[in-house]
């Protein structure tokens, strides 16, 4: 959440850099260049001059907004992928650990054997008939395609 939100200051502080750097240099350095190129060429070649630096200066910042929404996009993919493969909370809490064990002595290690099983078939026919694993792979699918469509975005570029 908190790399989210540098990620958003980040494209907004670019941004901003941006508006800022075009609006002082049309205040400060249009007027000026263009008529000291006025003075030693054409006209149309001080036009040209002065919209090349407008145009430097816009890619420059387009440049850099790209870069930190694809470390953003990259980053959420990797938490994404490392939430999906985590461990559930509550199969590392000891102390429910403890109580499954407490469970198990009271009714008996033989009755639950049996019980196991059942669970375990219970789990395995919900998971081979429920639409959520179905949804998780195509998420996960997804993911993969859009991870190496940006990367061969950036070997394009």
């Amino acid at each position: 959440m908190l790399e989210q939100i540098n990620g958003l200051v980040r494209a907004t502080i670019y941004g901003a850099i941006a508006a800022a750097a075009g609006t002082a240099a049309f205040l400060f350095a249009v007027v000026a260049a263009f008529l000291w190129f006025q003075q030693h060429y054409d006209a149309i070649v001080a036009c040209f001059v002065v919209g090349g630096m407008f145009l430097l200066v816009a890619v420059i910042a387009l440049a850099l907004l790209a870069i930190a929404r694809r470390r953003a996009a990259r980053r959420k993919a990797r938490e994404e992928a490392e939430a999906a493969n985590a461990m559930p909370s509550w199969l590392a809490d000891p102390a429910i650990m403890l109580t499954a064990l407490q469970i198990a002595r009271t009714i008996g290690f033989r009755k639950i054997i049996p019980l196991a099983l059942a669970g375990f078939a219970a789990f395995g026919a919900a998971s081979a008939f429920g639409g959520r694993d179905k949804s998780r792979a195509a998420a996960k699918r997804a993911a993969r395609e859009k991870s190496a469509k940006e990367e061969q975005a950036r070997h394009v570029a």
